[in-house]
């Protein structure tokens, strides 16, 4: 009896140090270990997080917290979305940053439609914990068409738009990436699923959040 009470311990303690993982009430358990961490926090978003006093992904206290940054290129202006579980509880917030008739950021508390649970579940389901940085899948993102002189490559050019940041800490694992433009880069390159994705994210963000 004491063998088998020692051996199963000694599984116990094994199962614990291969796979860090994250318990999340209502959704699922998170493992980590499949989560690739950045090493450097390279957010742009470090003056805005400054003005609004808040830390830098990496050094955030939560269980899980993911930002969503869009960038109006026009305007030069932000809006950040926050999604935190500190212990259980889960709380949304809105930075939103205005440049007239002067620069100013309003804060506004924020509600998941369907509970944030739900809502998280709904972006980890669109792979918002494994997916890059848009400037990574420009290998993927190519079209050609036949022309009289041969196969030509196409290619699209956008100017202002938006760009978004995804940032998020799970555990003790955080990433930091971009995309520009999803909804057109995603209708030119329809066979790059990464890009559609990027769209289903920000729908997600602009749909299921609400202010209070």
């Amino acid at each position: 009896m004491k063998k088998l009470t020692l051996l199963l311990l000694l599984m116990c303690l094994l199962c614990e140090k291969s796979f860090s993982q994250v318990e999340i009430s209502g959704i699922t358990t998170i493992v980590t270990d499949g989560i690739k961490s950045d090493s450097v926090n390279l957010s742009p978003n470090k003056k805005f997080e400054n003005r609004i006093k808040l830390k830098p992904i990496d050094k955030s206290g939560n269980k899980v917290e993911i930002r969503f940054y869009k960038h109006e290129e026009l305007s030069s202006t932000k809006d950040l979305k926050v999604l935190e579980l500190n212990g259980d509880s889960w709380t949304g917030t809105e930075y939103k940053e205005t440049n007239y008739p002067k620069v100013r950021i309003k804060k506004f508390d924020l509600v998941a439609q369907n509970g944030f649970e739900e809502l998280v579940k709904m972006l980890l389901q669109n792979n918002l914990a494994t997916l890059p940085s848009q400037k990574e899948l420009e290998p993927k993102m190519k079209k050609y068409v036949d022309t009289p002189r041969g196969r030509a490559e196409q290619k699209i050019q956008t100017t202002d738009g938006q760009s978004y940041t995804v940032e998020f800490k799970i555990g003790d694992k955080y990433r930091v990436y971009t995309f520009h433009n999803p909804d057109t880069f995603s209708s030119f390159y329809d066979d790059v699923q990464e890009l559609k994705d990027f769209v289903v994210i920000k729908n997600i963000f602009e749909t299921e959040l609400k202010r209070k």
